[in-house]
């Protein structure tokens, strides 16, 4: 379930893109596992292709059940 991203959450995601933080660790042909540095620790984004779903080990996405900033950033990094 994708809720309405927030100002403040694009903000947070585009700062993280222009530090670098996003790193894609890995990628095979159903996910692509990315880390990225959050401010107090590192969270672990996944893409699974198949479902075409993201998910992040962050609070917010558990919380919130949606597009959190290391999601939206990892996603802004791949257009790239």
């Amino acid at each position: 379930m994708e809720n309405k991203i927030s100002a403040r959450v694009k903000a947070k995601a585009e700062k993280i893109v222009s530090k670098e933080k996003v790193r894609k660790e890995f990628e095979t042909d159903k996910r692509i596992h990315f880390i990225v540095e959050g401010e107090t620790e590192a969270h672990s984004v996944i893409f699974d292709k198949q479902r075409k779903k993201w998910e992040c080990d962050c609070r917010f996405s558990s919380l919130k059940q949606g597009i959190c900033s290391h999601i939206l950033a990892c996603k802004i990094k791949e257009k790239e």
